[in-house]
């Protein structure tokens, strides 16, 4: 039995048309997903930043102004740590929750630092979401173990 030209066209643009529809999908699921920051959880320790220390609300703002692209404003909170609070604690909690993510650049610390960040990115090709982590250590009331901490943590929705 032979199958007509039309008949033959007609499935090749319906065969088209699931094709793009499947994509269209796939598409419009990614986009969705990308458009939700990321939902950090703290190190165990952290408080609820109240947001009266300058340095820590100036590096929030310089946060939400990096990570925030053309689908919207970042998600960033900051956190009071114990004085002393080690990075390596901080950096190891927000990395396990960031699976398979890629590390963007060196996150070393630098004891002697006043600030260390670390940031990742989603493995993903469409639209990946971005997360950074700040560690503020101000100048020391004491000791060097007296060192008022902070952490600021930003998740930007994809770009």
């Amino acid at each position: 039995m032979r199958i007509g030209g039309r008949r033959l066209g007609a499935a090749g643009a319906v065969l088209l048309l699931v094709v793009l529809l499947a994509l269209a999908a796939i598409t419009l699921v990614r986009w969705n997903a990308a458009g939700d920051p990321r939902a950090i959880t703290p190190p165990a320790g952290a408080t609820a930043q109240p947001g009266n220390e300058r340095v820590v609300i100036d590096r929030a703002g310089i946060i939400a102004r990096i990570l925030r692209n053309d689908r919207g404003p970042a998600t960033v909170r900051s956190y009071a740590m114990p004085p002393g609070s080690p990075w390596l604690r901080a950096r190891q909690v927000v990395a396990t929750q960031l699976d398979h993510w890629e590390q963007l650049g060196d996150c070393a610390d630098n004891p002697e630092g006043a600030i260390v960040e670390c940031a990742w990115r989603e493995p993903t090709r469409w639209w990946p979401r971005t997360v950074m982590l700040t560690m503020l250590r101000l100048s020391p009331t004491g000791g060097a173990a007296d060192r008022p901490t902070f952490l600021v943590i930003g998740s930007a929705p994809g770009d």
